[in-house]
């Protein structure tokens, strides 16, 4: 009981001796402001209204845009091979040729057919002019020459059947056969793929299906290249969602002109879809608690002084997050100084970092 009285004279003297100090400097005359807290400082960001777009992160496995095994189509010896291993071919170069003699011969035989067909036709024509011979004829003989060019069709496309050529522009796989070896539509002489452009494809989350489209960007990276950024831009998505995790494939394209990536690689991705305009804060400015979310409005026209605002957000996107409702574009919010300023108070707005001069 002695304790408590005797704190509660020191409690009181003390509040006497600074009554009694203000007093005195109050008769001395110090203003009143001088006995007012200075009020806090802050720096505030401007609402600002810019586009942005979701973000899915996922991982991904490349291939070729067009990719073959270069076959024969006859069972035939190889009697040249054209390239070597890893060549670069384009649309049109021989790769290998298979023995030909026998149809060399067959199309020598349908060329001298065709020319004979073709001077009886001329013959019986001015035969037939003159009316020396019935129209029947001249149609009989125009067969002939038809089947003739038929034929040599046919020599010309069994000499083709033995030179193999590229389909398309693209890189070859490592060589299988040599000369003189026998092939059947069954032996895969090399392979052929185009890697200039990739196909990239990727699962993501079925519940993503309305938003996504096709043209939508994709950021690739590789720890095969540190530091470089690989784009690719949607430009499939599947019919089918898979039944088991409920995902969807997604596939884009990659141009690859100097050749880095190859088939077959596992790329991190971030995917961008349903691009939009939306209001945006940076992420310092958010107060959250429990389930609600709060930012420190700057109210200009009262003197800077704090307003508690409830906020909807949106979107998450790196050092920014997406305000549904709660603020206008324009306003100021409080970034840095959140642990001093209380809402009502008025405080004063500090510059930018490295900002000339104040806001």
């Amino acid at each position: 009981m002695q304790r408590l009285t005797r704190n509660a004279m020191l409690i009181a003297l003390a509040g006497a001796t600074a009554f009694g100090g203000w007093q005195l400097l109050r008769g001395r005359g110090v203003p009143v402001e001088a006995f007012v807290p200075p009020a806090p400082a802050v720096r505030a960001a401007t609402v600002e209204r810019r586009e942005i777009a979701d973000r899915v992160e996922a991982l991904g496995t490349t291939s070729s845009w067009e990719s073959i095994e270069v076959r024969p189509t006859v069972t035939e010896f190889v009697s040249e091979i054209h390239f070597t291993d890893g060549q670069a071919v384009t649309r049109g170069d021989a790769l290998a040729t298979l023995a030909q003699q026998e149809e060399s011969a067959q199309l020598d035989e349908a060329r001298a057919y065709l020319d004979e067909q073709l001077r009886e036709v001329r013959r019986i024509e001015g035969l037939v002019a003159r009316k020396s011979l019935p129209q029947s004829q001249l149609d009989e003989r125009r067969t002939l020459r038809d089947i003739a060019l038929a034929r040599l069709a046919a020599a010309q496309a069994a000499l083709a059947d033995r030179t193999i050529r590229a389909p398309f522009t693209g890189l070859l796989g490592l060589r299988n056969v040599s000369p003189g070896a026998l092939v059947t539509p069954e032996t895969v002489i090399t392979t052929l793929d185009d890697v200039a452009t990739l196909r990239l494809d990727f699962t993501v989350p079925s519940a993503l299906l309305s938003r996504l489209r096709t043209g939508d960007a994709v950021t690739a990276a590789s720890p095969a290249f540190e530091g470089r950024e690989f784009s690719a831009t949607v430009t499939g998505i599947d019919s089918r969602v898979n039944p088991v995790d409920r995902s969807l494939t997604v596939r884009a394209r990659i141009d690859n002109a100097d050749l880095a990536l190859r088939p077959g690689m596992l790329l991190t991705l971030v995917l961008e879809h349903h691009p939009r305009t939306a209001l945006v804060v940076p992420e310092e400015a958010l107060v959250h608690y429990q389930r609600s979310h709060f930012v420190l409005v700057v109210d200009g026209a009262d003197g800077n002084r704090l307003v508690r605002r409830e906020v909807t957000l949106g979107a998450r996107i790196p050092g920014s997050a997406e305000i549904l409702s709660g603020l206008e574009e324009g306003e100021l919010v409080v970034v840095e100084g959140l642990t001093t300023a209380r809402p009502g108070q008025q405080v004063r707005i500090l510059a930018p970092p490295h900002a000339e001069s104040p806001p």
